[in-house]
């Protein structure tokens, strides 16, 4: 087991996502009735598979799966809830890239925005349909930088915390 910051975290993260689990599930239900065709079945499939995946990445002692998988489930969440041109979800991507820059460092906090990139676009294809306006590209490279600028800074904390 490892000591200091990085032993630390790798105990603390797999904690807090269990934590999130049921915030997950009650986010879905609240919704409930309210999700375009498919969709809901889609955000239920997603919790499950996050509350196992929570349970599962308890006993991974390498940070890299959970990070991984924290990116995977929150971009599911971000194109399931693109229904809602208004909502804040895409601002879900920052948790993986700051948990990316803690565990990972610069290079992780760096490196994994661009795994955002897809669910950005999902987002803006879905919402510029909704609101009957053109893609907008700015919205998604602007996400993109900022979560690269809060990656790097992430990270380098944590590498000057180590």
């Amino acid at each position: 087991m490892k000591s200091g910051v990085s032993g630390h975290l790798e105990r603390w993260l797999p904690r807090a996502r269990l934590v999130a689990v049921p915030f997950a599930f009650a986010e879905v239900a609240i919704e409930a009735g309210n999700y375009p065709p498919g969709r809901e079945r889609w955000a239920w499939t997603t919790a499950v598979v996050f509350a196992l995946g929570a349970v599962v990445l308890l006993f991974v002692r390498h940070p890299l799966p959970g990070v991984l998988f924290d990116a995977i489930v929150v971009s599911a969440f971000v194109c399931i809830y693109s229904f809602e041109p208004s909502s804040p979800v895409r601002e879900l991507l920052f948790l993986p890239v700051v948990e990316a820059g803690l565990v990972l460092g610069i290079r992780g906090g760096v490196v994994l925005p661009v795994a955002s990139v897809p669910a950005l676009a999902f987002f803006e294809s879905k919402a510029s349909d909704e609101l009957g306006v053109a893609f907008d590209p700015g919205h998604v490279l602007v996400p993109l930088a900022l979560q690269a600028v809060v990656g790097l800074v992430v990270g380098w904390l944590a590498a000057k915390r180590r």
